[in-house]
């Protein structure tokens, strides 16, 4: 991962040379001296980091430390240089602007001279280097790298749809679920190692509507490593009412007992992912009423929670078994499963031609699903057969190497335990190899899958790793953030946000990440993760190669020269760091807000939090916070003029600081997660905006920049006094837009402005309006034929019979109306032109 460091510098110089060309003059001859040096470095370092994982070479894993340690060197002085010019570049108020005059020359003599002495010292640094690689006798040669294809497309299907190798297990399944003999709440516990294939399994199941349709209320939560009880109680019962609305009772009931009265006389089905704990199953089933209905709780288990499953099976009555063992697939199903993956076409079509894949991929992967999948997404992206082959033979186990495979060396051997119950383990054919045959079958695939990859699209792919295992993320979350890093590369004729949806497809595609979430609303991202055996190798990875430091808790040693934060968790009141971060990039907290009990007087408190430890950290890009209790912003987030990305979500946050106006890089505002409904005015004056959310936001009567990067903005309202001149609104310096929310406008005062603003609004796909009356051009405007979403609350103004909805708006896949009973129904040609996409809603 030196490697992508080395990318990140070669980035900053060629941004320095494109934008400073006086600094060239005085630093230029370093600084080229400098790019050479890394490039060549570049070029020997994924053999050298190949070698850093294996942990083979002490030597190799010292000279790659160093050379990480000088590139993150050589980012910190071009950051400092970059830093003191944007400060410089804001200028003095007041009295002080003659100052800016006078020694603006001077200022800038002085940074570039302190921008030529640290190149000066990085490079003695590197000369040193490879001084002692030549007296230690490190030698590395560039690996060769089998190019990847661009025949990678979108065609693959990763889906339940796709699933191959479980027929067996999903017809079993299906028939506990459906038991007619036994019409008492049945736990169920699918069990087998982590990557076996359980959550596909449940996919598969629940995505079968004649099975889910004999249930009445539905619930799939994956319970994080640190949930509690009461984590559990609550998402059930939330999910569960989403399923199923009814009266809520009071908010003083136990939540068990609001759950066990929301089910009662229900048929229900609930899949819970992660429950490791037989004490939190004991209050799980004291808080699902029996009513002989065939109700069922399935239970996804790893073999490592073993003791739940058996827990779970003395929950049942009669005696019913309710283990469903997950294994390993053999030699045939593995190639089917290859199969089904690594080609595009259809199964029979191919199965010939691939057949000849079955017995080496059975070799290489043992007949892991997860690394079969791997293995697939990697050959995605290779010519075959040449390239196939070359992959193949790269990862066929060596001798020594051989791992017991697949169902015939997976043996389950019982063993009675107290109680009766019997005790599962795997067994491979070499009893020694029990653990370490797959982890080296996992982790052979994946780091040939990781190794492929870009140097740019590693960094992106090892941010998921600031994370939980347990954590998805919104797609538009990840490419923004991306972006903010500075790790998606410009190309001509594309955002740089389509260019970071792709790469998240490349991921995708490799099957390196998965859809935790698809978008079936308009307004809800498809949410991505990483599978929890192939986070523990990117935590790894990324703690390695310095490129963040993840933590469960805050009260521990932090080093002052980390470069990225993540916190999954806060046990405590308060945050309190001792450090000050001045080396920091990144800071990324998602936690679940909760609340902290007060023994003495027998109420919760919330917890409350703030950011002030980050008052140093002048290289800051990203701040990405969720779940604390926020209640303020320092007041010097002013001075981090890095910062790109900011999101907050503490509903506790109801102002901001008026020195964010000075944020001339801010990407990225999100506080829709908020109470903030005011900003300063000049916060409209930075040009590099591109998505700005919010809940309520006030926007001004009028803006006096042209944003033309602004692509998205949400959840704003008119300011309360004030009407839009129809030719200087806000809207008008905002017609790049794809999605807009404008809420609580007025026709009277704001109506004709909006009006104009729309028809220039040529790119917008996603519209939300919610006001007193809604303008007809929202289906009459021609240049509005890219919307794709309409979501509106108000008085409409419905086009005439004559009119073709459908034709003026191509692109439309869903039109949401909000009306209450006083308004008119949705004409009759309307919902004959939208059938399928228009849903009508009741306030």
């Amino acid at each position: 991962m030196a490697e992508t460091a080395i990318t990140a510098v070669l980035a900053k110089i060629g941004q320095l040379a494109a934008s400073e060309a006086r600094v060239l003059l005085q630093v230029g001859d370093d600084l080229v001296l400098l790019r050479d040096r890394l490039e060549w470095l570049q070029a020997f370092l994924r053999d050298a980091d190949r070698k850093r994982r294996a942990g083979t070479d002490q030597l190799t894993r010292v000279w790659v430390r160093q050379t990480r340690d000088i590139a993150f060197q050589a980012e910190d002085a071009l950051d400092d240089f970059f830093y003191e010019v944007d400060l410089k570049s804001q200028g003095y108020r007041g009295w002080k602007m003659w100052r800016k005059y006078l020694t603006g020359l001077c200022t800038q003599i002085s940074i570039r001279h302190v921008l030529s002495v640290r190149i000066k010292i990085i490079n003695r640094r590197l000369e040193k280097m490879s001084e002692n690689q030549k007296e230690y006798k490190i030698e590395h040669t560039p690996t060769a790298t089998l190019t990847s294809s661009t025949t990678a497309t979108s065609a693959w299907l990763d889906s339940f749809e796709n699933a191959v190798g479980l027929e067996k297990d999903v017809k079993t399944l299906e028939g506990m679920l459906l038991r007619k003999d036994h019409p008492q709440q049945m736990f169920i516990s699918l069990l087998g190692e982590s990557g076996v294939g359980k959550s596909t399994l449940m996919d598969v199941i629940y995505h079968n509507m004649e099975v889910i349709s004999q249930f009445e209320i539905v619930v799939w939560f994956n319970m994080p490593p640190d949930g509690t009880t009461e984590t559990l109680l609550q998402s059930i019962y939330d999910r569960a009412y989403v399923s199923a609305p009814q009266h809520q009772p009071d908010e003083g009931i136990d939540i068990a007992d609001k759950l066990r009265h929301h089910l009662e006389k229900k048929r229900y089905l609930v899949i819970i992912h992660g429950i490791s704990s037989e004490t939190i199953l004991n209050c799980l089933r004291a808080s699902l009423p029996d009513d002989n209905n065939g109700s069922s709780v399935v239970l996804m288990l790893d073999t490592e929670s073993e003791e739940v499953a058996w827990h779970a099976n003395t929950l049942n009555k009669d005696g019913i078994n309710g283990i469903h063992m997950l294994n390993r697939l053999d030699e045939k199903r593995s190639g089917e499963l290859f199969c089904s993956r690594a080609s595009r076409k259809e199964m029979s079509d191919v199965k010939e031609d691939m057949s000849k894949y079955d017995k080496i991929v059975y070799d290489i992967t043992g007949g892991y699903p997860l690394a079969i999948v791997l293995l697939a997404g990697l050959l995605r992206f290779k010519e075959k057969p040449g390239q196939w082959e070359a992959v193949l033979q790269l990862l066929r186990p060596g001798p020594g190497m051989e791992e017991a495979q697949g169902v015939e060396g997976n043996k389950i051997i019982g063993s009675v335990l107290p109680k009766g119950r019997r005790r599962i383990e795997w067994r491979m054919s070499s009893t020694t190899q029990s653990n370490l045959s797959t982890r080296t079958t996992l982790e052979r695939v994946f780091w040939a899958s990781f190794e492929d990859l870009p140097n740019d699209l590693k960094s992106c792919f090892l941010y998921f790793a600031a994370f939980s295992k347990c954590t998805s993320m919104p797609a538009d979350d990840i490419v923004r953030i991306w972006i903010a890093e500075g790790f998606i590369k410009p190309q001509k004729g594309k955002t740089m946000e389509e260019l970071g949806y792709n790469y998240l497809n490349e991921l995708l595609l490799r099957c390196l990440v998965k859809v935790e979430e698809e978008a079936n609303d308009a307004y809800i991202n498809e949410e991505f993760s990483v599978h929890k055996r192939l986070h523990g190798f990117l935590q790894s990875e990324a703690r390695e190669a310095g490129f963040i430091d993840v933590h469960d808790t805050y009260d521990i040693f932090v080093p002052p020269s980390v470069r990225r934060l993540s916190f999954m968790s806060f046990e405590r009141g308060h945050t309190a760091f001792t450090n000050k971060f001045r080396k920091l990039r990144s800071f990324i907290s998602c936690v679940d807000e909760q609340d902290q009990r007060n023994d003495s007087q027998g109420v919760y408190q919330k917890r409350r939090h703030d950011l002030k430890f980050l008052c140093r950290s002048k290289f800051l890009r990203v701040i990405h916070v969720s779940g604390l209790g926020i209640r303020e912003l320092p007041n010097e987030i002013g001075d981090m003029v890095h910062l790109r990305y900011i999101l907050i979500g503490s509903m506790d946050l109801e102002k901001l600081p008026s020195s964010i106006k000075s944020l001339l890089n801010l990407q990225t505002l999100d506080i829709s997660e908020t109470r903030v409904e005011e900003i300063h005015p000049s916060f409209w004056k930075i040009k590099t905006l591109r998505h700005v959310m919010a809940s309520k936001l006030s926007l001004p009567a009028s803006i006096d920049e042209q944003l033309d990067e602004l692509q998205t903005l949400w959840g704003v309202k008119p300011a309360q006094q004030g009407e839009w001149d129809q030719r200087d609104c806000p809207l008008h310096k905002t017609t790049k837009l794809r999605s807009l929310f404008l809420d609580g406008f007025e026709q009277s005062k704001h109506g004709a402005a909006l009006e104009s603003a729309l028809g220039k609004m040529s790119f917008l796909a996603n519209l939300k309006l919610e006001g007193d009356e809604i303008p007809s051009c929202v289906f009459t405007a021609q240049n509005l034929r890219y919307l794709e979403t309409i979501d509106i609350a108000g008085k409409i103004k419905w086009p005439e019979a004559t009119s073709d909805v459908r034709r003026i708006r191509p692109n439309l896949v869903m039109l949401k109306v909000y009306k209450d009973s006083s308004e008119e129904a949705v004409p009759q040609h309307i919902q004959n032109q939208l059938e399928g996409i228009l849903t009508v809603a009741n306030v």
